[in-house]
């Protein structure tokens, strides 16, 4: 949904900031590198060096939140692929790079949330690892490919665990994120979900044209449950009534407990008509709760984008406003709730 596809866009301008400072990093790193293999090695290391270096500042400079999640498979490619060409710029010093590719490693697992994604990159990244071995005399080779046998499981494994790292870091946000986001009491969406959301398909249904409506639910005499019967009782009654408003719904539509023994629903793609037909059955669900030989009842209030309002907080505030009406007029059987049977 809208808070989702922000995180994503979020995401990916982090990682393109993230390569900017690996492909700088790594280009920086080189230097001293390349001098250790003075005069052996020309001036083409130097412009590849440099090469990096712009390829760093141009990923700082490319807006990622507005592009699509494919463009970024081409900074491990581009990467690889000036590792490689650093390695055919150093000739037989070329093993030396082999763990310059440990970067593009920390990129790549770290921007990819599909192992597919990861398992093709680093089959590309082990090609680029096997390079130095067609570079060096043939005396010198055996210890290359010693070299390059011992480099590549590692690689492999590096790649693994910062897998690893990021599944795990990644599912405890997610479950810290979700927590923020729930009533603790009775597992619906609370307030901080509903502005995010509303706001969403506020934006969707101009988009497309389609209306939307909003129901605002309040429990008629909720107040004497908790102070004649106590709080567990009143939250007992607060499960029920949550569970009864889920059952009714439709799996698009979105329940939340906005506070108290105040609900909300967003139902997408409804219209008045429909929006003031799901608040009569949202109310008889309600009436088969029983609290002390009494029917639950409550207040509804329905808005619909565009006809009601023209944005999420009017949309919202006017659902309000339609609820409180409805309780004034009464038009809802009435009763002091009770025990909840």
């Amino acid at each position: 949904m809208g808070p989702d596809l922000a995180g994503r866009a979020e995401h990916r301008l982090l990682c393109g900031r993230l390569a900017g400072l690996l492909f700088s990093v790594g280009s920086l790193a080189s230097i001293p590198v390349n001098q250790l293999f003075d005069p052996a090695v020309g001036s083409r290391t130097h412009w590849i060096t440099a090469l990096g270096i712009v390829s760093g500042l141009i990923c700082l400079a490319i807006p990622w939140g507005r592009l699509s999640p494919g463009w970024l498979h081409a900074v491990p490619l581009v990467a690889s692929f000036e590792v490689g060409i650093t390695m055919w710029g150093v000739g037989e010093h070329a093993a030396a790079y082999q763990w310059f590719l440990v970067l593009i490693i920390v990129f790549w697992a770290f921007a990819f949330d599909h192992r597919w994604e990861v398992s093709l990159h680093l089959g590309f990244v082990i090609a680029v690892a096997l390079y130095p071995i067609a570079l060096v005399p043939e005396a010198v080779r055996p210890n290359v490919i010693g070299q390059t046998v011992v480099a590549i499981p590692i690689l492999m494994v590096a790649a693994g665990v910062v897998v690893y790292l990021r599944e795990r870091l990644s599912t405890a946000v997610a479950a810290l994120a979700d927590e923020a986001r729930r009533d603790p009491l009775t597992g619906l969406w609370n307030r901080r979900l509903l502005e995010g959301r509303l706001e969403y398909e506020v934006t969707r249904h101009r988009r497309n044209g389609s209306p939307l409506s909003v129901l605002v639910l309040d429990l008629d005499g909720f107040k004497a449950v908790n102070d004649e019967l106590g709080h567990p009782v009143g939250d007992e009654l607060l499960k029920q009534v949550a569970a009864a408003i889920s059952d009714t719904v439709r799996e698009m539509d979105t329940v939340v407990r906005q506070g108290g023994d105040e609900f909300c629903v967003v139902a997408p793609e409804t219209d008045a008509v429909e929006g003031a037909e799901l608040a009569e059955r949202l109310k008889a669900a309600l009436r088969e709760l029983v609290a002390g030989g009494v029917p639950v009842s409550a207040s509804a209030g329905v808005a619909t984008f565009p006809a009601d309002a023209s944005s999420a907080e009017l949309l919202l505030a006017q659902a309000d406003a339609e609820q409180r009406r409805d309780k004034q007029a009464g038009r809802a059987p009435r009763g002091a709730l009770s025990v909840v049977r």
